[in-house]
């Protein structure tokens, strides 16, 4: 099922940094087709508003990302026309109810083998009702700590925070390298400044041909001497179209472009989707 239709392909990139060239009218189907015909990976950076959830998988192997706002459920359609039937890793990366906001439901409705979760607690409903969920669920539960790693399929995980936890919620985000065939991709929740200087003890950790921006693209994150560590090709961010919060914010933004980011984001291009194969990695947009 391809509910999206046509895909506009923006960038196309190797490890060597061999460019291809597309025709920018064009698009390319995005249908996942069945287990038995992949032979790629795949990122979904979802369209989820002023919130977060990405979805990787390979065809055997799904991992979610958070689940978007507690009072938008949009994630679960996505779900169900992405066609996701188990979720083997589901990474809530802190408590905040723009990235926990449907957990409750997706672990009633989906067979969710392992749960991560910061370990910082809120006083949230929101919060209450995924602990909850966690609970009546089967899935194993664990509270990763930097220098953890993992391989789950294809996917290599390096968590690369928090160290320890301080009671501040986004500094105690999830945050982990992912590499898939060679492809190097990192998630840091909405970690700010002073988490990304604990994480710059351990530059080696941090590159990455893909950087999903901290915080929305908020200037808290993002800030110059983590952006060079990770060095990026490409630099996605998460919000909602004329947010409140003026996400992604001017001075990240033109950090990023000073940098030689190219930089892409819900807001402006609705979903991003990235296909790795043999070592490539190409992206397309929405819109």
């Amino acid at each position: 099922m391809n509910r999206l239709g046509k895909w506009v392909p923006v960038l196309c990139l190797t490890l060597l940094l061999v460019g291809c060239d597309f025709e920018e009218s064009g698009g390319a189907e995005r249908d996942p087709g069945g287990e038995s015909d992949w032979n790629h990976a795949e990122i979904v950076f979802y369209d989820v508003g002023q919130g977060d959830s990405t979805l990787l998988r390979d065809g055997e192997t799904t991992i979610l990302i958070d689940t978007g706002r507690h009072d938008d459920d949009r994630i679960l359609s996505y779900l169900e026309e992405d066609e996701v039937g188990t979720i083997d890793l589901l990474v809530l990366t802190h408590p905040h109810a723009d990235h926990i906001g449907n957990a409750d439901v997706i672990l009633d409705q989906y067979d969710v083998s392992e749960v991560w979760m910061s370990g910082e607690e809120h006083t949230s409903l929101t919060y209450e009702r995924i602990v909850d969920a966690i609970l009546e669920s089967d899935a194993d539960y664990e509270e990763p700590r930097a220098g953890d790693d993992t391989n789950i399929g294809q996917f290599q995980i390096e968590v690369v925070g928090p160290d320890q936890l301080t009671g501040n919620l986004n500094d105690g985000s999830i945050a982990m390298r992912v590499e898939v065939e060679g492809v190097k991709m990192l998630f840091t929740g909405d970690a700010e400044e002073d988490a990304e200087e604990q994480m710059l003890e351990q530059p080696e950790r941090l590159q990455a041909d893909i950087f999903h921006a901290g915080h929305h693209g908020s200037s808290t994150s993002n800030t110059a001497p983590f952006l060079d560590a990770v060095d990026p090709e490409v630099a996605i961010y998460s919000a909602g179209a004329d947010n409140e919060y003026g996400h992604p914010h001017d001075e990240v933004v033109e950090r990023i472009h000073e940098k030689g980011i190219d930089l892409f984001g819900t807001a402006e291009h609705g979903e991003v989707y990235v296909i790795i194969e043999d070592g490539e990695w190409e992206l397309y947009t929405e819109r």
